[in-house]
This record gives C-alpha cells, sequence and structure tokens, in this order.
C-alpha cells in the first residue's frame, strides 16, 4: 500500500456537560441532549469521541469535580492537543471569572475550546463577545436568583412556609395555592400529644417528652431507627410553625400567621416556652419505681436532697420497702423510713387539701361567676383588637403609598421600617384574639371534671395508677415536700387553685342563702 493512502489520524476531542440541579438532568437542557449535540459536531467535524466529563453543579461555581477530572486527562494527554467540546458557552460557565480560569487551565494543558454555537478565536472582538455572553449568563443567574428570593418573601409574607417541611407535615398541592403544608398522620397527632403535655406539665422535662416519642413506634425516629435525638425534641418545642405562625426576621418576615392548620395553639406555645426556661418539678425519671410513687418529689428536711428508695431483705427473706436520703453529707443518711409510715403522713397531708363541702360551694360560684365575666369580657375585647386590625391595615396601605412617593431613600428605608412594625403587632393581636376564642359550652361541661378533682383530689390518688398519681401531685403542689423523720411532712406549697380554695376557707365566706341576708318577715 502508497504510504500516501494511509487514512490520516482523526483529531481526539472530549466533551463536557453540565447542569444546575439534578432535575435537569432528564429535561430538555439535561446531560444527555448537550452530549448528543456535541457527539454531532464532533461527527460532523471528523473528531474521535474519546471521553465524556460532566457536573451537576451550578454554573458560577469554581470547584467543580468534572472539570478537575476534565483538566487531569488533558495534561495526560497534553501531546494529542485535545479538542473540548461544550454544548454552549452558558453550559461551561456562567461567571466571567470563572470562565478565564478554566480556560487558562484548558489552554495550559495544550487543548483548545469549541462549540456547535459558537467560533472561538484568538481575535480581540471574538474573545471580547465571548466573555459578553459569559457576562449575560451571569446576569442572568443573579437575575434568576432575585425573582426566587422575591418569590420566597411573597409567599413567607402571605403565611406559606417555602423550606423544608418539619416534622408531622408534608408538601401538598392544593389547586392555586401551590404547595402547601399538610398534616402526615399519626406523626402529627404524636407530636401534637407530646407538645400539649410538656405545656401542660404532664412531661415535666425534655426527656420525658423524648421518651413518651420512644415509645410511640409509628413516630419517625433519628439514630437507628430506635430513638429520637435530644436535640431534635429542642428543635420541636421551639419550632414556631407547630403553632400556626411563621417569622423570618432575616428576610424581615415579622410574626406572621400560617396558612397550614397548626398543631397546637400560639398560647401552648407561648407556655412552652416560658416552661423551658423554668425548672421542672417531679420529674418522670427512667428509674422511678411503680412502688415508690413518691420518689423524686419528696426531699430531706435536713439536706434538701430529694429521697430515694429500696427494697431491704431480712434475715427470714422478707422484702420490706424503705425511703431513705443517701447524701454523703447529711446528718439522716442512710436513716431508711418504711414506706406506708412516710405514705401515711403523705396522705393525711393531702386529705387536708380538700375544702370543706361549704368552702367548695362558695368557691364553684365563684369560678363559675368568674367564667361568666370572663366570657363577657374576651367578647367585648375581641371585638376592639379586631377594630385595632383594621387601623392597621389602613396605616401599612398609608405607609406603603408615602414609600412609594419618595425619592429620599431614608424616608423609603423608614417607612418600610414602620410597616414592618406594624405587621409583627398585627400577628400578635391575632395570636391574641385567637387565644381569647370563648368556647361555646356552659361551665359545668367545660369543667365537671376538673372541679371533681377539686374536691377530693385523695380519691383519685387512692385509686389511681402510679402515673395517674404522679399527675396528682404536680396538679395540687408547686414543688418538692420536705420531710422530717421526728415531725413528718412539712406544710407544702399549693397549686394556685388549691392557694385560692384555702384563701376562701380561711376568709370564712359564707353562700347567701336564695332569701338574702335581710331577715324574714313573718
Amino acid at each position: 500500500m502508497d504510504k500516501n493512502d494511509v487514512e490520516p489520524t482523526k483529531q481526539k476531542c472530549a466533551i463536557y456537560v453540565r447542569v444546575s440541579s439534578a432535575k435537569q438532568v432528564n429535561e430538555g437542557s439535561g446531560l444527555s441532549s448537550q452530549e448528543q449535540s456535541c457527539r454531532s459536531y464532533a461527527k460532523e467535524n471528523g473528531y474521535e469521541v474519546v471521553e465524556v466529563f460532566s457536573d451537576i453543579v451550578s454554573g458560577t461555581a469554581g470547584e467543580r469535580t468534572g472539570t478537575k477530572a476534565l483538566v487531569r486527562y488533558l495534561r495526560m494527554h497534553r501531546s494529542e492537543k485535545l479538542v473540548v467540546v461544550v454544548d454552549d458557552i452558558d453550559r461551561f460557565a456562567r461567571d466571567v471569572s470563572v470562565y478565564s480560569d478554566l480556560h487558562k487551565q484548558i489552554v495550559a494543558a495544550g487543548a483548545r475550546l469549541e462549540s456547535p454555537k459558537f467560533k472561538m478565536s484568538e481575535e480581540a472582538h471574538s474573545i471580547f463577545e465571548l466573555k459578553l455572553r459569559v457576562l449575560l449568563g451571569e446576569l442572568e443567574v443573579g437575575k434568576n436568583k432575585e425573582r426566587s428570593r422575591d418569590r420566597v418573601i411573597a409567599r413567607l409574607q402571605t403565611g406559606y412556609w417555602t423550606f423544608s417541611a418539619p416534622v408531622g407535615y408534608e408538601y401538598k398541592r392544593r389547586g392555586p395555592e401551590g404547595k402547601v403544608l399538610v398534616r402526615v398522620e399519626p406523626t402529627a397527632s404524636i407530636l401534637a400529644e407530646a407538645l400539649e403535655g410538656y405545656a401542660s406539665g404532664r412531661f415535666q422535662s425534655q426527656a420525658e417528652v423524648k421518651r413518651f416519642l420512644d415509645s410511640k413506634s409509628e413516630f419517625p425516629k433519628d439514630y437507628r431507627g430506635t430513638e429520637v435525638k435530644y436535640d431534635r425534641v429542642k428543635q420541636f418545642l421551639t419550632n414556631l410553625l407547630y403553632a400556626g405562625y411563621l417569622e423570618r426576621p432575616e428576610r424581615n418576615i415579622p410574626l406572621t400567621k400560617a396558612v397550614h392548620e397548626p398543631l397546637i395553639s400560639y398560647d401552648t406555645y407561648l407556655i412552652i416556652q416560658d416552661r423551658l426556661k423554668s425548672s421542672a418539678v417531679a420529674p418522670a425519671r427512667k428509674d422511678i419505681d411503680l412502688d415508690f410513687p413518691l420518689r423524686g418529689f419528696i426531699k430531706c428536711a435536713k439536706c434538701g436532697r430529694k429521697l430515694t428508695s429500696c427494697w431491704s431483705r431480712s434475715g427470714t427473706g422478707v422484702r420490706y420497702p424503705y425511703y431513705l436520703c443517701q447524701y454523703r453529707s447529711c446528718s439522716e443518711r442512710g436513716k431508711s423510713v418504711p414506706r406506708d409510715r412516710l405514705e401515711g403522713y403523705f396522705e393525711t397531708l393531702l386529705q387536708s387539701v380538700e375544702p370543706s363541702p361549704a368552702t367548695f360551694e362558695v368557691a364553684e360560684r365563684v369560678f363559675r361567676d368568674a367564667w361568666e365575666r370572663r366570657g363577657t369580657w374576651a367578647k367585648t375585647e375581641a371585638g376592639r383588637l379586631k377594630q385595632r386590625i383594621t387601623q392597621i391595615e389602613k396605616e401599612c396601605s398609608n405607609y406603603l403609598s408615602r414609600a412609594a412617593r419618595t425619592q429620599n431613600d431614608e424616608f423609603a428605608a423608614a417607612y418600610e421600617s414602620k410597616v414592618m412594625g406594624l405587621r409583627t403587632e398585627k400577628a400578635k393581636i391575632e395570636a391574641e384574639i385567637d387565644r381569647m376564642t370563648f368556647p361555646e359550652r356552659s361551665f359545668d361541661e367545660m369543667f365537671e371534671l376538673a372541679m371533681q378533682f377539686l374536691s377530693n383530689p385523695f380519691k383519685i390518688w387512692e385509686k389511681a395508677s402510679c402515673t395517674l398519681k404522679r399527675v396528682v401531685l404536680r396538679l395540687v403542689f408547686s414543688g418538692p415536700i420536705e420531710f422530717d423523720r421526728t415531725d413528718g411532712v412539712r406544710t407544702p406549697n399549693t397549686t394556685l387553685p388549691f392557694k385560692a380554695l384555702g384563701f376562701i376557707e380561711s376568709s370564712d365566706l359564707k353562700v347567701v342563702p336564695p332569701h338574702g341576708l335581710e331577715p324574714r318577715t313573718y
């Protein structure tokens, strides 16, 4: 064969393709469509495709896995003077500095850049035109970010959460509203019970909330699928979204009523935040034995430390229950008290809290009258607050009009700041109106069980399980009770309802008879 008939060696090329997100992989501007365009260009120009490199990253990003691998490959095959084919300049870079850096690396590796959609040369006008196209791409990226940010802010201002859905919710498309948070059951109900329980005192610590969530097999776990992390519990307790509100100060979004269904009321959320700042009382510790319901709630009168409990076995093998102080510096250390004796003292104390029938009759009338007065006041106050909301909306409209008309940037910023403050005030008033919504049911329907408890807490204690006994402790006493081996249990602090009953009893109040206070005439 004549050496003039030898087929010339084909020019080799490498293809580079890029998309900004995984979502684009299967769309029209995806990796496969770009690669096909580049292969068609290579075929038309007689190039042999030897390798394809890709990235799923923003066009403004300088650090890319695909381009690093491309440059390494070009350096290894420097002698072949490869061609790098990209579908378009915006697929290569959307930032002038990034483009310049990558282009220099490719040229330094002995290769050149080509595309089916633009021509490159070393002439000044060609280089300028190419950089201008990159600059336009950079401008488009910036405008896209601005539009995306504006859409996010607009959604937040109207009460729509736009970030990842919190536990207990998921996004669902709801007609023209777009994606909206909706409850996911049973997770939402379990979480609502945990939050309500912490607010009411049923759970006295974050550890108790954690154990409750861990006990629910349906609730999603964090650690090896067996338990919820402590930091997640704190996130649940402090998440404003669960109260039906949102707030993003860094985006100038004040406290705003959200459109999704809340798990708890805003009032409950505020109670939770207050409780997080205070210490717990009578915690339901994991090691509390069912046989010792007062453990963790009775403290030693000498050292102030909480008593522990144990079973002691006699020489005959019989086991006896005891409470005792184990603090090393206490004079009562190791001196045990029979369980029946200590709990007997306590039960006598609990019975003494029970109000007399006459006192309870007066208290019931006082509570009922207060309930009715509260209902009347709530309706009047809600009307006043609604008028204030109307006034705030007018003021916001007025300030926004001024901001639009003024040519002074400082005045415009001041007007916008005033509007933000008014919107925050409006959101707080709306939350207050929600808290003031008065039940339509009667006093008897609302407080029948509560009144039964107030009339005789010992009755419930006597028949309740260990768990309910712990609830009774928290509802009757505001803190641990001191115990002295000589004097027994000391007078404790009771909760507000029992303080009120005690005040009524000590005041020697009497029920007004049906015929009034005037003497009867016969």
